[in-house]
């Protein structure tokens, strides 16, 4: 065998050599951007998942805040529709007709007679002197009220307080609850 034919399949063993590790290299390459290509894939849709969750999140924090408020704005309204009528109640009580206005007061006094038998009276209307006279009570001084009137005893030891400002005051929550059952069922 001549030195030249040593020579050329040297070479060509060795081009072969370089050709195959080349090839290797190239798989390991393909093989190694696979593996990356997969591992960015699998982390982005873990981030993708993680910012779905934390997105579900934040959109279920604004909507309970959201029904939050509403359900604030809703019961301030009610409140205010409460309070209107609860006015109109004390509005009605004032501008009670005579006929009426006597007929509870008289019921309210004949109540409060039986723990006070002797006294006077403060009054806030007119028909509350025909009422202090027609049980034969004396009228010691006026009250500014919606109306009713205080009964003391004689010596100032006892006071039963019949004003419909004290009676609304004293039932004011049971009224409240009443207009609210009666408005918003």
């Amino acid at each position: 065998m001549s030195l030249e034919k040593l020579i050329q399949r040297i070479q060509e063993e060795a081009e072969r050599e370089k050709e195959e590790i080349i090839r290797r290299a190239e798989e390991k390459a393909k093989k190694i951007v696979k593996e990356a290509e997969e591992k960015a894939k699998e982390e982005a849709e873990k981030i993708i998942e993680k910012a779905k969750k934390e997105s579900e999140r934040i959109k279920e924090k604004i909507l309970a805040s959201a029904k939050r408020k509403a359900r604030m704005y809703i019961a301030d309204a009610k409140e205010e529709i409460i309070n209107e009528c609860y006015e109109k109640v004390k509005e009605k009580l004032k501008k009670l007709d005579s006929k009426e206005y006597k007929k509870i007061i008289e019921k309210e006094l004949k109540k409060a007679l039986k723990e006070i038998k002797e006294g006077y009276v403060m009054i806030s209307r007119k028909e509350d002197e025909e009422i202090a006279k027609k049980y034969s009570l004396e009228v010691k001084g006026k009250i500014d009220c919606l109306g009713g009137m205080i009964l003391k005893s004689k010596d100032g030891s006892k006071e039963i307080d019949l004003t419909f400002d004290f009676s609304l005051e004293r039932k004011k929550d049971e009224i409240r609850i009443e207009i609210a059952r009666n408005l918003f069922g």
